[in-house]
């Protein structure tokens, strides 16, 4: 219940029955019944919504301020009144109705549908459209009446942040099942009375809820500041209105100067220059032109040349025959892409973090306990003849010491240590709960551009065909400006781009740009249209800066190319085009630039360099981005041309040669990469650039390594995804279709089999380990969306085996954060965009390295914009996790220590005193558990093993276990000591305050000694944390509680030992028989989880292999490294066979393709 849409309590009474109904939203699957809205994610998380059933009046305008058109009517008919109105929904389906029924989920809008008879989503005006019919929408824009109804539809155009009240927040915060036991425990200790460990548990709580209170609204009001704005827009027709009450269907005006955009529109009329770089994390202009008049259904991914989004910003608008540039709204508010980023960083998927619901699952155990605790005292004090009221607060006070209250505030304190040291170190951190959650990623998942690179490319030559031997081959690099002016290389490279003039300067993608200024050339926009030179309205021209000129009849004319169509960028094609001119010339020239691998299939033959593979090869070695280009001459007039289709244009090329560009990376990005390939982290690039240059980038830096093959899949003409195999950027093999399900055999024994390869011997040896696939997957996002609606059961194996994803839009940068976790990865999201706000907030852990909109959604921002702050961030991570372990084991030891004294002296009709009570809480626990977490975090390099996750695995129980039976027998050895004095008198039940005995004595002296034990042997060091000796306050804090115990069990003064109200034995070798065991305990303890629990277990993994296969087999991706280990299908060695998994949908986890025979090869 996070918004304000969510808070309605009830679904109201309606005539017709809402039984059986079905919502889709965003992948998560939603069932609606008459009652509530269950949303279940990744099988793990499910949420239950509560919605009031709303009725809408299309008619009923009441409310809204039809604003700019008060006291305006139109020239509708009378019957216009009760017209049906079209509803657009978002599967296509247009309802044409006056009234009808709703309710509000996350946001959005859920339309009934009554002819269907489901709830679908209200989606905007494009949806079920073609674009003629866009264009005639935008040809008669809504009368005034019409407005207001589409008003009453669609709400204002505002993208509104709810902010919760602080006193929302604190009942948010302390209905943690923690603070709701520390409310019981503290009206038990005001009943006994035991006023002073209350004032300071109240104390620490309360400053624990605040911190966290003022963090959250802190964040929510971040958040609106950077996504809430407005502004003034005009309408065709000349009306002036608020952005807020644009609705769809309007036509508006964009001004010459540019402005922001507040709406999602198509654009109508001219063209414009756009800043994408809030969807695309590019900061890059990009010119979208107006959507043609073709009757075809408009696709937002396909028509996004001609579509305007809400968030980016016109930077300048060009309009033909002083026609205004306009554009028709097609979808508003919540509705928009920016609208859908919001969302995501408001309603982010569950965490999921093993540490946190171990944690309640403990606290279970604890109560557990705590209820044998209850029964033992219940059945012992009813045995003492107690009254009933004694006997409630002596059962009651044994639970409050089995789950320690102080719990939470110690887990806090020692993540705000590890916040100040990473604030020392510039990384602002929101959520100090997110530093727990970082110390256990496994997979780190970069953006490319202004992450891993410096912004932009730098031209390094080209290498162009030498056609004067037979066959042709490609020559030496060269500097583009040293080719002739009429070179056809040279005039590709100068014509072939999507550059425009902003303010006089150059603007565009920034390998165009490069690739241009090489040149040494001019581009030029008239500002007064020729039509007698290049038959178009505005032409752009590109010239030599020096005066060339060039023979034509015998006319020496200037050398000027005019750029008469242009073929934009399509990631499915992988390349672009633009037909040109030359002046005084009568026949067109066309430039296609591109991928080799593509642009060689669309060469003649004859034209193609037969060492093309080996120069491709030579210099993607080193990291370069290669570019190819190829050259046809066309005899067409441009109106022929415009009646061509592009694919007919771009066949029969000449292969001119390759243009080498590199993208330089940050200065500490290849030494961050490779320190976290050698922690065995996942390191993946997800990028909206093209995959060429991503994949380059990938190499040089050390995503891909340098003997890895590479397999990019790529969708074919029809549609199906087909796998290319390359090593060192020569083809392996001919491209193999992707098959969409696991085609193998089983046999009775379920199991996975292949060649007996290595890795199956490691797996066989170390279930955990996986020696992982030999290749690395590449994809696009139009790939990705295909896989995940056509080939969902290769998903999880193309994602384990992912590398590259280029092409990526916000939602599926988000998709995949989440198909990660969804293998069993914790994964950390890296990116300076507002493009990665939805990835970045669903991550385990997200990274800004911009101030701007991402650190918004980031729990942490880096004020250095570079990765070295990743590794810090890990450790920081690591040492914080590593002490929530030691502060949750110390504070749980603690309290069964107390338990077990305080059974033990039940049993003598005894207690410990309110004295000893709070110095044990106060002096011992809190000092320690207040200075736990100053050690710093580990220095040296990362471990390949992250820390535990897992509270109830066998490792932290085992060493718990052993430590509560060390304990325990210490105790009991200490009471064995003092039966054995003749002096010794069993204590008799003298009433509810006479607990001084000298059982008491022995129990309390040598626990006091076990607490500090606990404190330093759960003081994990290396390879987390620096060793316990380094962090000095808790050193002396150690020192001098120990000297202070040693005062109190051998000689305390009398005064001193009235107050803790001890009965100090009669002979003083008792006290040296307490030392003699405490000492005795700290040794074996110490042993024990030094040696047994961290080496052994933790470091060597000397645990049953049945408990390390169960872990296995509960993590996918573990599961899946195992098998593509000895199942690289692109080998095509010999026939592999998949074998299904005896816990089922083993074949839903499978990434195959068709077998090859080894002839196939090159």
């Amino acid at each position: 219940m996070e918004s304000e849409d969510d808070y309605s309590p009830l679904i109201t009474n309606v005539n017709e029955d809402l039984t059986d109904l079905f919502v889709e939203i965003f992948a998560q699957k939603i069932s609606v019944d008459p009652e509530f809205t269950e949303e279940t994610y990744q099988k793990k998380h499910k949420s239950f919504y509560i919605h009031r059933i709303l009725s809408k009046h299309i008619k009923d305008t009441s409310g809204f301020s039809n604003e700019g058109f008060q006291g305006e009517t139109d020239d509708e008919k009378c019957d216009s009144e009760n017209a049906d109105m079209p509803i657009h929904l978002e599967d296509g389906t247009v309802l044409k109705i006056q009234k009808y029924r709703y309710f509000r989920h996350k946001k959005c809008e859920m339309v009934w549908d009554t002819q269907r008879c489901l709830f679908a989503k209200l989606d905007g005006l494009e949806q079920g459209s073609t674009c003629t019919d866009l264009q005639w929408a935008g040809a008669q824009p809504p009368a005034p009446r019409t407005r207001g109804k589409l008003l009453n539809i669609y709400g204002l155009n505002e993208i509104k942040v709810p902010i919760q009240t602080i006193m929302a927040l604190i009942l948010l915060e302390v209905f943690n099942p923690f603070y709701v036991f520390q409310l019981f425990t503290i009206a038990v200790w005001l009943a006994e009375p035991y006023y002073y460990y209350c004032i300071a548990v109240v104390l620490m709580s309360t400053f624990g809820v605040a911190t966290s209170v003022i963090q959250t609204k802190r964040n929510q009001e971040n958040l609106r500041a950077t996504v809430e704005a407005h502004d003034t827009v005009t309408l065709y027709g000349g009306h002036t209105v608020d952005s807020r009450f644009v609705v769809p269907g309007d036509v508006v005006l964009l001004p010459a100067a540019g402005c922001h955009v507040y709406f999602d529109a198509v654009l109508l009329s001219g063209t414009c220059i756009v800043n994408e770089s809030m969807l695309t994390g590019e900061s890059v202009p990009v010119t979208k032109t107006a959507l043609p008049r073709i009757s075809k259904t408009y696709e937002t991914r396909e028509h996004a040349a001609h579509t305007l989004y809400c968030g980016t910003k016109v930077i300048q608008t060009r309009y033909y025959n002083n026609e205004p540039v306009r554009c028709l709204v097609i979808r508003t508010g919540y509705n928009t892409s920016k609208g859908q980023l919001v969302r995501s960083i408001l309603y982010p998927a569950p965490a999921d973090f093993k540490f946190d619901r171990d944690s309640y699952k403990f606290i279970f155990i604890l109560a557990c306990i705590a209820a044998l605790g209850l029964a033992y005292t219940v059945v012992l004090k009813a045995y003492r003849s107690l009254t009933p009221g004694d006997i409630a607060i002596k059962a009651l006070d044994i639970i409050t010491i089995v789950v320690p209250p102080a719990l939470p505030a110690a887990m806090t304190v020692g993540r705000l240590y590890a916040v100040s040291r990473l604030a020392r170190a510039r990384v602002a951190c929101l959520n100090t709960r997110a530093v727990n959650v970082s110390g256990s990623v496994d997979c780190v998942c970069f953006d490319k551009t202004g992450t891993l690179t410096e912004d932009g490319l730098d031209m390094w030559g080209i290498v162009r065909v030498t056609t004067g031997i037979s066959p042709p081959a490609l020559g030496q690099h060269k500097d583009p400006k040293t080719l002739n002016d009429l070179d056809d290389m040279k005039l590709g490279m100068a014509t072939c781009h999507g550059l425009t003039l902003l303010d006089g300067n150059l603007a565009g993608d920034p390998l165009d740009f490069k690739m241009f200024e090489s040149t040494g050339w001019t581009l030029e926009e008239p500002d007064i249209p020729d039509e007698t030179k290049y038959e178009l309205l505005i032409p752009t021209i590109v010239k030599p800066r020096r005066q060339a000129n060039i023979n034509v009849d015998d006319f020496h004319l200037p050398l000027e190319v005019g750029i008469v169509q242009q073929y934009q960028f399509v990631s499915r094609l992988q390349r672009a085009s633009v037909a040109t001119r030359i002046l005084g010339e009568d026949v067109l020239r066309l430039y296609c630039k591109g991928a080799p691998e593509t642009l060689r299939e669309l060469c003649q033959p004859d034209t193609v360099p037969h060492n093309l593979n080996e120069v491709l090869s030579s210099y993607a070695e080193k990291g370069y981005r290669v570019i190819a280009l190829a050259t046809r001459v066309l005899e067409l007039t441009f109106q022929q041309l415009q009646k061509m289709s592009r694919e007919e244009l771009e066949t029969e090329l000449e292969f001119l040669g390759l243009v080498i560009l590199e993208n330089r990376l940050k200065p500490a990005t290849t030494a961050v990469i490779k320190e976290l390939k050698d922690a065995d982290i996942n390191v993946v690039m997800i990028t909206g650039d093209n995959v060429h240059t991503a994949v380059s980038v990938a190499k040089e830096c050390g995503i891909i390594g340098a003997g890895e093959r590479v397999v990019t899949m790529k969708v074919g003409l029809s549609g199906e995804v087909y796998c290319e195999s390359t090593m060192h950027g020569v083809p392996i093999g001919k491209p193999y279709p992707l098959a969409r399900r696991l085609s193998g055999s089983s046999d009775d024994s379920g199991r996975w089999t292949g060649s007996g390869s290595v890795g199956e011997r490691r797996a066989a040896d170390d279930p955990e380990s996986g020696a992982g696939c030999k290749y690395r997957v590449v994809m696009t996002g139009d790939v990705w969306q295909i896989l995940r609606e056509r080939y969902t059961s290769c998903v999880p194996n193309a994602v384990c085996a992912g590398a590259v994803f280029a092409r990526m839009t916000a939602d599926q940068k988000q998709q995949l954060i989440a198909e990660y976790q969804a293998l069993g990865y914790y994964v950390a999201m890296c990116g300076d965009g507002a493009n990665d706000c939805g990835a970045l907030r669903a991550a385990h852990t997200g990274i800004s390295l911009s101030e701007a909109e991402s650190s918004v959604a980031a729990p942490f921002t880096s004020h250095d914009p570079n990765v070295s702050c990743v590794p810090r961030i890990l450790r920081e991570g690591r040492a914080a996790l590593t002490t929530s372990f030691g502060v949750f084991k110390f504070m749980v030891a603690y309290s069964l220590t107390e338990f077990l004294s305080v059974a033990f002296l039940y049993y003598f009709d005894s207690n410990l005193t309110d004295f000893q009570f709070l110095y044990i809480d106060v002096a011992l626990i809190v000092n320690f558990a207040f200075f736990f977490g100053k050690t710093e975090a580990y220095t040296g390099k990362l471990c390949a093993t992250p820390p535990l996750t897992s509270l109830l695995g066998i490792v932290p129980l085992f060493s718990l276990i052993g430590q509560m039976i060390l304990i325990a027998v210490a105790q009991y050895l200490s009471y064995f000591s003092l039966i054995q004095f003749p002096w010794y008198v069993r204590h008799t039940y003298e009433g509810d305050e006479a607990n001084e005995c000298w059982e008491n004595y022995a129990i309390y002296a040598v626990s006091m000694f076990q607490y500090i034990t606990l404190a330093i042997v759960f003081s994990h060091g290396a390879p987390y944390r620096r060793s316990v000796v380094t962090n000095k306050q808790l050193m002396i804090s150690m020192l001098i509680m120990t000297a202070l115990c040693l005062y109190i069990t051998i000689t305390p003064a009398e005064w001193l030992a009235k107050f803790l109200q001890l009965r100090l034995p009669l002979d003083p070798m008792m006290a040296y028989a307490v030392l003699v065991i405490a000492f005795g305990n700290f040794i074996a303890a110490l042993f024990f989880e030094r040696f047994v629990i961290q080496f052994m277990m933790e470091e060597r993994r000397m645990i049953p292999k049945c408990i390390k296969e169960k872990r296995a087999r509960k993590t996918p991706y573990m599961m899946i490294k195992r098998h593509l280990t000895h199942s690289d299908y692109l080998l095509n060695v010999d026939l592999i066979k998949y074998m299904k998994e005896t816990s089922g949908g083993g074949s839903d986890n499978s990434f195959s393709s068709s077998a090859t025979n080894s002839s196939d090869k090159k």
